[in-house]
């Protein structure tokens, strides 16, 4: 119950909650139900989202210029697609929600849909761009797991080699597991995230971009949940 609360209280898990219910209106939305109520609470939490957002571009550009100093050519290029497109999609972002509220306008109409559709693009690159990072770092993680144990076999041949060694190695090789395993998890949320820009994109269609999601929305939910009680 305690760990339920601090996941709902901390800024991450609150808005995962509403993500939640934003993708399932969305989704319900999708499928025919034409109910105005549902229609006018996804609108809302649409828009309170875009607010609450609306300083995180700055966080993605530090990221950027950031990633562009690493060593790692790979990770570098990775780091910089993923951040530089979010960022990007952000400030497309802010640009769509001033004209949805009105404090922007158009001679020639809402341009609303041009910009949303920006929006989405440069959100997609973003997500692409995050999962080259992770498949580069769950690579590394291959060969570091294999190569822990190649040591801790070579190591239970050895007579010289004490218990204290061994119990070292079995303990960075459950580190290795248990990080690749959440590697996996960021790898299958981003890849669920795709299907939001997508389905607005009309790549896939909108009630599979909207359940995306959910899915998304949910296996990261678990995992700032885990991070709270670890």
């Amino acid at each position: 119950m305690e760990e339920t609360v601090l996941f709902v209280q901390s800024s991450r898990g609150n808005d995962k909650v509403f993500r939640v219910l934003q993708y399932t209106l969305r989704y319900f939305i999708a499928k025919g139900f034409s109910c105005p109520h549902i229609s006018s609470l996804e609108n809302y939490l649409t828009l309170a989202r875009k607010v609450s957002r609306t300083t995180r571009d700055l966080e993605y550009l530090q990221r950027g210029l950031s990633a562009m100093g690493n060593p790692d050519r790979i990770e570098a290029v990775g780091r910089t697609i993923a951040a530089f497109g979010k960022c990007c999609w952000l400030l497309t972002d802010h640009v769509d929600l001033l004209y949805r509220i009105g404090v922007l306008s158009s001679a020639s109409g809402s341009p609303v849909s041009k910009w949303s559709k920006v929006s989405n693009w440069l959100w997609l690159l973003g997500y692409l761009g995050s999962i080259l990072l992770y498949v580069r770092q769950l690579t590394i993680l291959e060969e570091q797991l294999l190569e822990s144990q190649r040591a801790f076999i070579g190591e239970g041949l050895s007579e010289e080699a004490g218990s204290g060694d061994t119990d070292e190695k079995v303990a960075e090789i459950t580190r290795l597991k248990a990080v690749r395993g959440e590697v996996w998890l960021d790898i299958v949320r981003e890849f669920l995230d795709c299907g939001i820009p997508a389905g607005s994109l009309g790549l896939i269609p909108l009630t599979t971009g909207s359940l995306s999601g959910v899915l998304s929305s949910l296996v990261g939910a678990h995992q700032i949940k885990k991070s709270l009680s670890g």
